[in-house]
C-alpha cells in the first residue's frame, strides 16, 4: 500500500473518530464483543418483530398459494444481491480495508477510500439493474423453471422482480453507510435501518390490503421493497454527519483501497452468502414441487433467522469491525494478538450460548410457533403443519449458521476471502446434491434438511482451516463450552417437550395459546440460564454483559 506524504503521527491525529468513545462510554482498551453486541442485538430484535408482523400480513392477505410463491421467489433475486455483494461481501471487505487504511494513513483518506466505494457502488448498481430488469423474463424461467407449467406464475414472478430490482443500488449505499458507523463503533443505528423498511412494507400492506385487489396488492408489496431500501440509508446520514464521518466522493480508481477492497469482495461474495445460496437452491428446487412448498420455506426460514439474526449475527456484526482494528494493528507491530484471540473467545461463546438451546427449542415448538403467528386469514392450518416440518429441519443447522459466519469473519479480518470462498463452493455442491436426494422422499422438508447439512459441513471447513493456519486459536475454552451447552440444550429441550404435552390447549382460543407458549419459552429460557450459570460461568458472565448493555440501550 502506497502511504502520502503525511508523517505516521499527523496520520494517527486525523483519525478523529478511531479513538473516540465506544457507546457503552469505554475506552477501547476495554471493549467486549458482548458490549457491542448488545446495541446490535436490540436494533434488530425491533427490525425481526416489524418484519414478523410484515410477514403476518403477507401470510394473512396471500396466505401460501400462487401470488405469496411468486413474490417470494420474485424477491430472492434482489435479496441474494444484498446478501452476496452488498452485505456479505461488501461488509467482509469494507471493514477490514477501512481499517486498514485508516490505521495507516488517517481518517480523511478512509473518507474517500468510502466516497470512492459509494460512486463505484452506485455505476455498478445501477449496471446490474438495468441488466436485471431487462433480463427478468429469462432469469425467471431459470431460477424458477417449476413455474413453467402455470405461465400467470411465470409473468407474476418476473413483473415484481423488475419493481424489486432497484433495490440492491440502495442497499449498497446502505453497505457503505453501515460500515463507516460499526469502525466508529456505532453499531445500533445501522442495525437498526432495516426495520425503517420493514415499517414501509407494513404501511404498504395495510393500505393496499384494503384499497385494492390482491392482484395489486402484491404489486404494492414490491414497490414498498425499494422504497424502504431507500429510507435505509438516507436515515444513516444525519448520525455519519454528526460524526463527521461522511464519504467524500471520489473516482475509485484513483482512491486508496478501493482496488483492494473490490478484489477481496469477489470471493467473500460468495463466502458470506452461503446459507443464502443454499436457501436459493431450494427454492429452485420447490418450484418443482406442490403449490406452497416455497412459500413453507420462506416462512420456516424466517422464524429460524430470528434467534440468528437477533443473537448470532449481532454477534459477527460486532466482532467483526474489532477483529479488523486488531488485524490492521498486528500488520504493522503485532501487538494485538491477545486481544484478537479474546474477541473470538467471547464471540464464539456467544454464539454457542444463544444458537444452542435456539436449535432444540424450534425443534421442539416448531407447530405452536407457526400456529401462533401466523395461522390466521389465508394462511390454514395445513399451512402451519408443512411450515412447522420445514422450520424443524432448518433448526438442525441453526448453530452451524452463527458458527459459519463467525468463522468467514476471522478469515475476512485478516483479508483472506479465497479460503473461505473453497469452503463455500464444497458447501453449495453438497446441499443440490443432498436436495437432489432428499427432495423426492422428503419433498420440501429434504430440501430444509439439505441446507442445514451443507452448513454445517461448511462450518466444519472453515474450523480446520483455522486450526491449520492459527496456533493460538481459543480451540479448548470454546471445545468445553460447546460439549456443556450442547449436553444443557438437550435436557432443556426434552423438559420443554413435556411441558408442552402437559399445558398446550390445543382447542384453545389465540389468546390462550399466546399465553401458553410464551409460558414455555419462558420458562425453558429461565431454566437454561441458571443452569448454564452452574456449569459455564464465562459463556453465562459474557451473556449477562451483552444483555445489561442491550437493556440499557432500551
Amino acid at each position: 500500500m502506497t502511504t502520502p506524504p503525511e508523517s505516521s503521527n499527523q496520520g494517527r491525529e486525523e483519525n478523529t473518530f478511531a479513538d473516540a468513545p465506544v457507546e457503552n462510554g469505554d475506552s477501547p482498551s476495554e471493549e467486549s464483543i458482548s458490549r457491542f453486541a448488545g446495541p446490535v442485538s436490540l436494533a434488530t430484535l425491533i427490525s425481526r418483530v416489524a418484519g414478523f408482523f410484515r410477514d403476518l400480513l403477507i401470510a394473512k392477505f396471500f396466505g401460501a398459494a400462487m401470488m405469496a410463491d411468486a413474490f417470494f421467489v420474485a424477491f430472492a433475486i434482489p435479496n441474494l444481491f444484498r446478501r452476496m455483494f452488498m452485505e456479505g461481501a461488501l461488509s467482509s471487505s469494507f471493514l477490514p480495508v477501512y481499517s486498514d487504511v485508516r490505521e495507516q494513513s488517517g481518517t480523511k483518506e478512509a473518507n474517500k477510500f468510502a466516497g470512492g466505494m459509494l460512486v463505484f457502488l452506485v455505476f455498478a448498481g445501477s449496471a446490474g439493474c438495468a441488466i436485471g430488469i431487462w433480463f427478468a423474463d429469462p432469469l425467471m424461467r431459470a431460477l424458477a423453471p417449476g413455474f413453467s407449467s402455470n405461465p400467470e406464475k411465470l409473468n407474476l414472478a418476473a413483473q415484481l422482480t423488475k419493481i424489486m430490482f432497484p433495490f440492491i443500488i440502495f442497499i449498497g449505499l446502505w453497505a457503505v453507510a453501515a460500515g463507516m458507523l460499526n469502525a466508529a463503533r456505532r453499531f445500533f443505528v445501522p442495525a437498526l435501518a432495516p426495520a425503517l423498511q420493514n415499517v414501509v412494507i407494513i404501511v404498504a400492506l395495510l393500505l393496499a390490503g384494503y384499497w385494492v385487489s390482491s392482484a395489486e396488492a402484491i404489486r404494492w408489496l414490491a414497490w414498498a421493497v425499494v422504497i424502504g431500501g431507500a429510507v435505509q440509508f438516507f436515515f444513516q446520514l444525519p448520525f455519519m454527519a454528526k460524526l463527521r464521518i461522511l464519504p467524500v466522493p471520489s473516482i475509485p480508481w484513483r482512491v486508496e483501497g478501493v482496488g483492494r477492497c473490490l478484489a477481496l469482495m469477489g470471493p467473500a461474495a460468495l463466502g458470506g452468502a452461503i446459507f443464502q445460496i443454499n436457501v436459493l437452491v431450494d427454492r429452485w428446487l420447490a418450484s418443482f414441487l406442490a403449490e406452497g412448498s416455497i412459500s413453507y420455506l420462506y416462512y420456516a426460514n424466517r422464524l429460524v433467522q430470528l434467534p440468528h439474526g437477533i443473537l448470532s449475527l449481532a454477534v459477527v456484526s460486532a466482532v467483526l469491525p474489532v477483529l479488523s482494528d486488531h488485524a490492521a494493528k498486528n500488520r504493522v507491530n503485532s501487538e494485538s494478538v491477545d486481544s484478537e484471540r479474546n474477541a473470538i473467545l467471547e464471540a464464539g461463546r456467544l454464539t454457542l450460548f444463544i444458537t444452542t438451546p435456539s436449535t432444540f427449542g424450534l425443534m421442539v415448538l416448531a407447530h405452536p410457533i407457526m400456529e401462533v403467528i401466523f395461522e390466521r386469514g389465508a394462511f390454514t392450518e395445513n399451512h402451519t403443519a408443512a411450515s412447522a416440518a420445514a422450520l424443524q429441519a432448518y433448526a438442525v443447522g441453526l448453530m452451524f449458521f452463527g458458527v459459519t459466519r463467525l468463522l468467514a469473519g476471522v478469515f475476512h479480518a485478516r483479508l483472506n476471502t479465497s479460503f473461505p470462498v473453497r469452503c463455500a463452493n464444497i458447501a453449495v455442491l453438497t446441499n443440490v446434491v443432498l436436495s437432489v436426494a432428499l427432495m423426492f422422499p422428503l419433498g420440501f422438508i429434504g430440501l430444509a434438511l439439505a441446507t442445514s447439512c451443507a452448513s454445517a459441513l461448511n462450518a466444519v471447513l472453515l474450523l480446520r482451516g483455522i486450526l491449520r493456519e492459527w496456533s493460538n486459536f481459543p480451540k479448548q475454552e470454546l471445545a468445553r463450552s460447546l460439549s456443556r451447552l450442547l449436553a444443557l440444550g438437550v435436557l432443556t429441550g426434552l423438559l420443554t417437550y413435556f411441558l408442552h404435552l402437559q399445558i398446550w390447549d390445543a382447542q384453545g382460543s389465540s389468546l390462550l395459546k399466546s399465553l401458553l407458549l410464551m409460558l414455555e419459552v419462558s420458562l425453558a429460557a429461565c431454566f437454561y440460564t441458571f443452569m448454564a450459570k452452574k456449569i459455564d460461568a464465562s459463556s453465562y458472565e459474557s451473556w449477562c454483559r451483552f444483555t445489561r448493555l442491550a437493556w440499557r440501550k432500551s
